[in-house]
C-alpha cells in the first residue's frame, strides 16, 4: 500500500509533464489552502476557548495567537495568487514551501494539543483527541493534490498521536488513536487514487493540447506549402493570383497603380540539361535570392512555375518609367554569371510588365497583359529585357481576337490555300522538292499573314484543324509533280504532341495516292523542348510510313545535341538568321560550317534557309553546302506555276552544266535554304 502511495509521487517523469502537473497542483491548491487555514484556526480557537482559565496563558492565548498571525499571513499570500498563472519555477517553489510548512504546522499543532491534554477534564481531554483527529483528516482533504504534504501531515500527526494515547492508560483514547490512524491510512490510499486520476487528467489535457498544437503546426505547414514553393521558399502561383486580386481591390479607390510582371528565364533548360536537376535547382535558388535582393522596395516576388516568376508592385501615377528601370535592374541582376559545379553558367531574364494605368479591366486582365508582353518580347527578340505593355499591344490583342473568331467560324477548306517554295540543289540549280507554305484569304479580314494566323491558331488550339486541311491540299498538289520531287510540310507542336492528332495525319497519308516516301515532315526546334518522349513516338510513327523528318530552324531554339541524336532525323535546316551577311559575319559563318560538318558526320542532309544574294550563295558553295532555299532562286509559287519553274530550272541547269560538278544524290549530306521571308509556314515557331 505504501508502494502504491509512493508510486504516485513518481508519476509524470517527463520534464514537460512535470511542469504541467506542478502548475496544475498550484492552481488547485490556490482554492484549497485558504480553507485549510480556516479549519486550523477554527479548531485551534475552539480548543483554546475550552481551556481558558484552566491551562496556562501561554498555551491558551499566546500560542493560538501566534498560530493565527502565521495562518493569516499564509491565507493572504495564497488569496492574492487567485488570478495569477505561475511559471513552473514559481509553482515548484510554492509547493515545496507549502509541504515544509505543512509538516511544521502539523508538529506544532499536535504537540500544542497534547500539551493542553493534562490540564483538562475527561471531557476536555476527549475534545483534544477529537481536535487532533478531525484536523488531520481535514488537512489531508485540503492537501489532496499535494500528496507529499498530505503524507507528511499524516505521519507527523498520527505517530505522536497514536503513541501518546496508546500510553495514556485509557482504552477508549487508545482506540480513538488507532481508529484515527487507520482512517488516515485509508484516506491516504483514497488520496493516492484520486491524485493518480488528477495526474492522468493533466497528462491527458496536456496530450490534447500537444496534439492540438501539432495539428495547428501541421495546418500552418500545409498552409505554407499550399502558398509557397518548396525549392525557392518564394510564394507560389496561388499566392500570386490571390495577391494581385487583393492589391487591385486595395487600389480601386487610390491614385496608385498596380504593376504586374511575369519573368521567364532564357536558356535555363540548357543549364538544366547540362548540369542536371540538382544544378538547375541550384540556379533557381540563386535566381530567387537575386530577385529578392534586386526587387526589394519595388516588387513582391513569386515563383509561378518552372523557370517563370511573378512580380507585383504599386507606384503612384506617372511612375511607369521608374518601374521599367527597376525591372531592367532585375534583368541585369539575373544576367550575372552563376557557378555550378565549378563551371560558369549564364542565363538571362525576360520580363513582361503591365500596369492598371494602361490596361482596362481587373487584376486578371493586367496579368494577361503582362503575359502577352512577355510572349511579345520573346518573339520580337527582346530577350533579356523588360517589355512594358502599351496601347499598341492592346490593338494587337484586339486584332488577334478578331482573327481567332474568324478561324473558329471560317470555311477553311475554301479559304486556305498553298504556295510552294523550291528547295534547290546548289550544284545543278534544279529543285529537288518544294516546301508547302500556307495562305489564308478570309471573307472578312482579307489576306491574313501566316506569321499572324498560325501563331493565333496555335494558342487557340486550332493548329491541327489547319494542318489537316492544308496537308490534304498539299498531297493533292504534289501528286502532279515529277516523281523525283519531294514535298516538305511543316507540323505544329500540337500535331506531334497529341497521339490523336498524329493518328489524323496518318489517316490523311493513307488516303492519299502520294507515296509517303516523297514527304518530309518539318518540326521546329521549339517542339523538341516540349514532351520529348511523345515527340519521339510521333516521329517514329511517321517514319514507319516512309516519310522523312527534318528539324527546322536549327539554332534558334534550345534543343541539345543529345536530343537531336535521339530523333530519327533525315535533314536539318539552318535558320535564315545565320545566313544573313554570312560572308562578312564570322559568327554565322562558323556556325553554318559547324552544322554542315555535324550533318555530314551524322549522315543526314543539311538545308540552308533564306539565301537571297549571290554573295551568300558563293560563301555557302565554299562551305560545301548542297541544298538551299530562298528568294535568290524563287519566291513561293502557286501550284500552277511549278511545272513552268521546273522546265526553266532544268533548261538553265543544262545551259550552266559543269562536267566537274555532278549532281549530289539525295541520300548524301546536303544543305538547303528556305525563303528569306519564311513567314508563311504551316506551323509557327
Amino acid at each position: 500500500m505504501l508502494d502504491q502511495i509512493v508510486s504516485v509521487f513518481r508519476q509524470a517523469d517527463e520534464p514537460a509533464e512535470r511542469q504541467e502537473l506542478a502548475i496544475a497542483q498550484y492552481q488547485s491548491l490556490k482554492k484549497q489552502i485558504p480553507l485549510l487555514y480556516l479549519i486550523l484556526l477554527a479548531n485551534a480557537w475552539t480548543v483554546a476557548y475550552s481551556y481558558l482559565g484552566v491551562g496556562s496563558r501561554l498555551l491558551t492565548l499566546y500560542v493560538p495567537g501566534a498560530f493565527t498571525v502565521l495562518c493569516a499571513v499564509r491565507f493572504v499570500k495564497w488569496t492574492r495568487q487567485a488570478g495569477k498563472v505561475p511559471t513552473y519555477a514559481e509553482a515548484r517553489r510554492m509547493l515545496a514551501g507549502t509541504t515544509l510548512l505543512a509538516g511544521l504546522l502539523s508538529a506544532i499543532f499536535v504537540f500544542w494539543g497534547l500539551a493542553l491534554y493534562s490540564y483538562g477534564t475527561a471531557h476536555m481531554q476527549g475534545q483534544i483527541a477529537f481536535f487532533i483527529g478531525i484536523t488531520v483528516i481535514g488537512c489531508i482533504f485540503c492537501l489532496m493534490h499535494l500528496p507529499r504534504a498530505a503524507l507528511l501531515v499524516s505521519a507527523v500527526v498520527n505517530i505522536p498521536f497514536v503513541l501518546f494515547f496508546a500510553g495514556s492508560g485509557s482504552r477508549s483514547f487508545a482506540a480513538i488513536a488507532v481508529n484515527v490512524a487507520l482512517v488516515s491510512i485509508v484516506m491516504m490510499v483514497i488520496l493516492s487514487i484520486n491524485y493518480a486520476a488528477f495526474a492522468s487528467l493533466i497528462r491527458s489535457r496536456r496530450n490534447i493540447l500537444v496534439k492540438q498544437a501539432e495539428m495547428e503546426a501541421l495546418d500552418a505547414h500545409n498552409l505554407w506549402l499550399a502558398n509557397h514553393d518548396t525549392l525557392t521558399k518564394l510564394p507560389n502561383r496561388h499566392s500570386f493570383l490571390l495577391d494581385i486580386e487583393n492589391r487591385f481591390r486595395e487600389l480601386e479607390h487610390s491614385s496608385d497603380h498596380l504593376f504586374i510582371g511575369v519573368l521567364d528565364l532564357d536558356g535555363f533548360h540548357v543549364v538544366n540539361d547540362a548540369f542536371g536537376h540538382r544544378g538547375g535547382d541550384q540556379v533557381l535558388s540563386e535566381v530567387a535570392q537575386r530577385l529578392l535582393a534586386s526587387a526589394e522596395h519595388s516588387f513582391s516576388v513569386f515563383r509561378l512555375a518552372g523557370d517563370e516568376f511573378g512580380l507585383i508592385g504599386t507606384t503612384p501615377w506617372g511612375s511607369s518609367n521608374e518601374m521599367l528601370e527597376r525591372s531592367e535592374a532585375i534583368c541585369a541582376a539575373i544576367e550575372a554569371p552563376y557557378r555550378v559545379n565549378d563551371v560558369t553558367a549564364r542565363i538571362t531574364a525576360t520580363i513582361g510588365l503591365a500596369s492598371s494605368a494602361t490596361v482596362s479591366g481587373g487584376a486578371q486582365q493586367i496579368h494577361e497583359a503582362a503575359e502577352y508582353a512577355l510572349i511579345n518580347a520573346k518573339k520580337s527578340q527582346k530577350r533579356g529585357h523588360t517589355n512594358l505593355f502599351s496601347f499598341v499591344h492592346q490593338d494587337t490583342i484586339r486584332r488577334h481576337s478578331l482573327v481567332e473568331q474568324e478561324l473558329q467560324t471560317a470555311d477553311l477548306e475554301d479559304e486556305l490555300s498553298l504556295v510552294f517554295q523550291p528547295i534547290v540543289a546548289v550544284a545543278t540549280g534544279t529543285p529537288i522538292g518544294f516546301e508547302a507554305l500556307a495562305r489564308w484569304n478570309n471573307r472578312q479580314l482579307g489576306c491574313v499573314s501566316p506569321a499572324e494566323f498560325i501563331q493565333i491558331a496555335e494558342r487557340a488550339g486550332l493548329a491541327n484543324r489547319l494542318t489537316c486541311v492544308l496537308l490534304s491540299k498539299a498531297l493533292a498538289a504534289a501528286v502532279a509533280w515529277p516523281p523525283q520531287l519531294r514535298l516538305s510540310f511543316n507540323l505544329s507542336m500540337q500535331d506531334i504532341c497529341s497521339p490523336d492528332n498524329v493518328l489524323r495525319l496518318v489517316s490523311i497519308l493513307n488516303n492519299s495516292p502520294l507515296d509517303p516516301k516523297r514527304i518530309d515532315f518539318e518540326i521546329t526546334e521549339t517542339a523538341v523542348v516540349g514532351d520529348f518522349d511523345q515527340l519521339v513516338t510521333a516521329v517514329t510513327t511517321l517514319k514507319a510510313l516512309g516519310a522523312g523528318i527534318s528539324l527546322d530552324d536549327f539554332g534558334t531554339g534550345y534543343s541539345t545535341l543529345s536530343q537531336v541524336n535521339r530523333l530519327p532525323l533525315d535533314k536539318i535546316k539552318i535558320d535564315r538568321s545565320f545566313v544573313t551577311n554570312i560572308s562578312t559575319v564570322s559568327t554565322g559563318y562558323k556556325i553554318v560550317k559547324s552544322v554542315i560538318a555535324l550533318c555530314r558526320d551524322m549522315k543526314i542532309s543539311c538545308i540552308i534557309e533564306g539565301v537571297e544574294t549571290q554573295d551568300e550563295l558563293n560563301t555557302l558553295r565554299q562551305l560545301d553546302c548542297s541544298l538551299v532555299q530562298g528568294y535568290f532562286y524563287s519566291k513561293p509559287l502557286l501550284a500552277g506555276e511549278i511545272n513552268d519553274y521546273i522546265e526553266r530550272a532544268g533548261a538553265k541547269a543544262l545551259f550552266n552544266a559543269v562536267p566537274t560538278s555532278p549532281a549530289i544524290p539525295l541520300d548524301t549530306p546536303q544543305c538547303r535554304s528556305p525563303g528569306a521571308r519564311k513567314t508563311s509556314r504551316i506551323a509557327a515557331n
